[in-house]
């Protein structure tokens, strides 16, 4: 969403003809060294137009705000979307920038639509639009100029008139009337990635998209991603997705990051698949990430390097409710169903007359549900109350599974406890987690866990083997 704090922009380096040109080659400085602010300013000195060391601190600036660089411990990294842009160019990344993090592009070219029109009849729709601001020439001129740069608008010289090009007039129809919703998908169907990005976010062009803003890690699979060595494939049922990073070893930051550790920060995997038709894809399932491991696979350059390749399950999605929604669920029902044991009741049959609605949740949001319901609101690891209410308005605790999926745990209400953060951060990063993971399964079988009087049957919990993957 459009910053509307913005409406300023800065310019960057060179002519408006070599403006994209410039930026795309600092950001692949960036994301192949990740420099210091001193490296960065004297690779701008050396390969651009720049001199003023003030002009270069505020052109910086401008693309951290438009969220393409960002400073991490000193050091400049291109963010998701600034990396996409280095290795593809695509101008639209640039628009897509600008128009969530300033003010004015979108009626600048609502003004332009179907008609020519003068710089100063631009500043006049802009200050209409937006009266709460100052918006002298300068301002809308450097509006203006962005638009050019990135082919979305140019200027008739004998007339001193912009008008819209193709590509300007394609990026003003381009808003979906329907857009995909995560609990409609069925695997096998095909959806527009574009609209899938639109609603949800996450980064358009790259294999691992974690959505800033909902809890989703969308992956994209594809033989396209033969040629940068990345290997993904089905062994049985489970997928075996290779991480991101074309060249050198690959490291656990950014998107493999995320895969790793989504169960921990509460982000469901949908994993896709690319077609031939641009933008189309073919939704293959939730997925969870159960192990991960390291393999020797060739870099886009050909080189022999360490590869993260992850090891994904399905997530079954057959529970189903006659209650809309699952705080009207009985307990004892939602532990029988969340198990899978449950048997049809109540439900719409051909004896009917009344037709019974029912809704759908996936067994891990049931498996969730039933697990936070038990401790009601009490950590089961240190007893004491949650830390604090969540935005949801519940007392904040997290879900951690006694036995490991990655061990063949199973996604079963007896086999999962609701901890404090700080608990769940012992149990999997403390000196002690093994011993105190132990303590908590001895606490369940015994029904010291809860208040709800039923101990949890971790006995008869069949450990399913997870698939061995070899390692060459």
């Amino acid at each position: 969403m459009t910053n509307d704090g913005r409406i300023t922009t800065d310019r960057f380096f060179g002519s408006i003809e070599k403006r994209l040109e410039n930026l795309q080659s600092m950001l692949e400085f960036v994301d192949a060294t990740k420099p210091a602010e001193p490296t960065l300013r004297d690779w701008l000195k050396s390969n651009t137009s720049a001199e003023s060391e003030s002009t270069i601190e505020k052109y910086i600036a401008f693309q951290r705000s438009i969220d393409l660089l960002e400073l991490q411990e000193d050091q400049y990294q291109t963010t998701p979307r600034g990396t996409a842009f280095a290795e593809t160019g695509d101008p639209e990344l640039v628009f897509e920038a600008l128009l969530e993090n300033v003010a004015g592009f979108e009626t600048i070219l609502q003004t332009l639509d179907n008609q020519q029109t003068t710089a100063a009849e631009i500043q006049a729709s802009l200050q209409e639009a937006y009266p709460e601001y100052q918006l002298p020439q300068a301002v809308v001129g450097r509006h203006l100029e962005w638009l050019q740069a990135i082919g979305a608008i140019e200027k008739q010289q004998a007339t001193d008139r912009y008008e819209l090009t193709p590509f300007g007039r394609q990026l003003l129809r381009q808003k979906p009337d329907q857009k995909p919703t995560i609990d409609d998908l069925e695997v096998g169907s095909t959806y527009d990635r574009v609209e899938l990005h639109e609603e949800y976010g996450g980064a358009r062009y790259r294999g691992i998209a974690p959505s800033a803003d909902h809890p989703y890690v969308f992956l994209f699979t594809g033989d396209s991603g033969m040629e940068h060595g990345y290997k993904d494939e089905f062994r049985g049922d489970t997928f075996i997705y290779t991480g991101e990073g074309r060249t050198g070893d690959m490291e656990m930051t950014g998107g493999n990051k995320a895969i790793r550790d989504h169960t921990e920060d509460g982000r469901e995997i949908h994993l896709f698949e690319n077609n031939d038709e641009a933008w189309s894809v073919t939704y293959l399932g939730q997925f969870e990430c159960v192990d991960w491991f390291e393999e020797q696979l060739p870099d886009t350059d050909g080189n022999r390097r360490k590869a993260i390749r992850f090891k994904l399950e399905p997530v079954a999605n057959d529970v189903e409710f006659t209650a809309s929604n699952l705080d009207a669920v009985d307990t004892d029902e939602l532990y029988e169903r969340a198990k899978g044991a449950a048997t049809t009741d109540g439900g719409a049959t051909q004896q009917t007359t009344v037709e019974t609605t029912r809704t759908r949740y996936t067994r891990s949001e049931a498996v969730r549900e039933y697990a936070l319901r038990v401790a009601d609101g009490i950590c089961q690891g240190c007893g004491n109350e949650a830390p604090f209410v969540g935005k949801d308005g519940e007392p904040y605790l997290e879900v951690h599974h006694l036995y490991r999926r990655s061990d063949g745990g199973p996604d079963h209400p007896d086999n999962v406890v609701a901890l404090c953060p700080n608990c769940h951060r012992r149990v999997h990063h403390g000196k002690d987690g093994d011993e105190f993971n132990q303590e908590l399964i001895s606490r369940a079988e015994k029904g010291k866990l809860n208040h709800s009087g039923r101990k949890t049957n971790l006995s008869k919990i069949q450990l399913q083997p997870t698939p061995q993957v070899p390692v060459p």
